[in-house]
């Protein structure tokens, strides 16, 4: 029995804030979760860190350029290469700009794995957004499904109170008048006691899941709640083949996607690792000016001349990295992903399609057991009231009242719990798939 009253959360998390009043349906509940839930708002930060990697592996084709400005206190030293005179007593200045441009023209494939990599990547932390988008999703359901069972079990449970009140009331009357035994009226009392206690119990449950549905949604938890619709009833669904089921999942589920953009994300990143043995070939710019007023300039070729100099070059090259022992580390690690991922996918696949097959087995079974619940119910209610007809005019004892009102107590929970345990199998379907298959719930 899937009752969501184990999940709520402790008082403790419940802090106190102005109360609001919202009005919702299942759907409104979904879109405003989507919103404003923070879980899901931060699993969309991973989007970010992703678009950074997309943008690294672009980068790796600019051109790199370094830039160096310096300027420096320095004494004077005037001469030649012939000598020269110093005077330690006289300073200047010394400024140098140093700069240089480096464009990558080929590089063998290391970029472009890299930026496969990176690509996939992104893709992965899209399907992670839709799968914590889809564990959410089956929150609010199972919350609003909880709240609308809450409720029910409230009046349910009202209900008996109201009867046993009544049934009370009456036996008082009767035990005036000798016409039942006094053990009569105590059996009676001592099931209202049940019931009372059950009727507070089902008072803070629905109260509670109130909270849990309004924190879930990003609301305060203090905010006060109306369902369109608080009394559950069964969505509205022909349910299509497993097989069909099957091939949906297969196309929608994110995880399914996650573990395929995955394969290719840590392929491409084994691939780009690996190929780092290959060579760049580059092109590259130089740029140096030197100036001091302190300084002789040197006007000859064959003279080094730091202190008062313009130079420049272009040329292209190629470039090798010869730690080869690093590449072959990294490169393994990576293989090594790749190839856990590769034996993990029909092992995961299969398990994700069993979740599917058992999710559309129970909505199977739930949605008959509605049928038959319901026919409980009808047949419980009718004992109910023969037994308080019979009671009222003697020809009944306590016992068999307090047992008709258990039958049809438990008969309503039954029915109702069915309506609850197929809405839930039908949002379990839905996870699973990744698609949702009730057509009226839409977000």
């Amino acid at each position: 029995m899937r009752l969501i009253f184990a999940l709520l959360l402790s008082s403790s998390l419940f802090a106190a804030a102005p109360k609001e009043t919202v009005k919702l349906n299942l759907n409104t509940a979904i879109e405003r979760m989507i919103k404003h839930n923070g879980e899901l708002a931060s699993e969309r930060k991973g989007l970010d860190f992703a678009e950074g990697r997309i943008d690294q592996a672009n980068a790796a084709w600019f051109p790199k350029a370094e830039l160096y400005l310096l300027a420096a206190p320095i004494f004077e030293d005037k001469g030649n290469a012939l000598g020269t005179v110093k005077d330690y007593s006289k300073w200047g200045v010394f400024a140098n700009v140093k700069m240089t441009v480096l464009q990558p023209l080929y590089t063998f494939g290391i970029i472009s794995e890299y930026k496969k990599a990176a690509k996939s990547g992104y893709e992965v932390e899209i399907q992670k957004v839709k799968t914590k988008q889809a564990e959410l999703v089956y929150r609010v359901k199972q919350f609003y499904y909880g709240v609308q069972l809450a409720k029910d079990l409230f009046d349910i449970v009202k209900d008996g109170k109201e009867k046993m009140d009544s049934a009370i009331s009456k036996a008082e009357d009767m035990v005036k008048r000798n016409k039942i035994k006094r053990e009569d009226l105590f059996s009676l009392k001592a099931y209202y006691a049940q019931i009372t206690t059950r009727y507070d119990e089902a008072k803070r449950i629905y109260d509670l899941a109130k909270k849990a549905l309004a924190w879930t949604i990003g609301l305060s938890v203090d905010s006060e709640i109306e369902l369109e619709d608080e009394t559950i009833i069964p969505e509205e669904l022909d349910l299509k083949t497993q097989d069909e089921y099957v091939a949906e999942t297969l196309a929608s589920r994110p995880e399914l996607k996650m573990l395929t953009s995955g394969i290719d994300a840590t392929r491409s990143l084994w691939q780009g690792q690996a190929k780092q043995k290959r060579p760049v070939f580059f092109a590259m710019a130089y740029g140096n000016t030197a100036y001091s007023n302190v300084r002789s300039p040197q006007h000859n070729t064959y003279l080094n001349d730091p202190f008062n100099d313009l130079s420049g070059a272009f040329m292209v090259g190629f470039k090798f990295n010869l730690d080869w022992w690093s590449i072959n580390a990294l490169s393994k690690q990576s293989k090594a992903e790749y190839e856990k991922l590769v034996e993990a996918k029909d092992t995961l696949t299969e398990g994700m399609l069993l979740q599917v097959e058992k999710a559309y087995r129970e909505a199977v079974d739930h949605k008959n057991a509605i049928t038959y619940t319901k026919e409980g119910e009808t047949n419980a209610n009718k004992w109910m009231i023969n037994a308080f007809l019979g009671y009222g005019m003697g020809f009944n004892e306590a016992r068999d009242l307090t047992d008709s009102l258990k039958a049809y107590f438990e008969a309503q929970l039954n029915y109702n719990m069915s309506i609850y345990n197929f809405n839930m199998a039908l949002a379990d379907l839905t996870r699973y798939m990744g698609k949702e298959v009730v057509p009226s719930i839409k977000y």
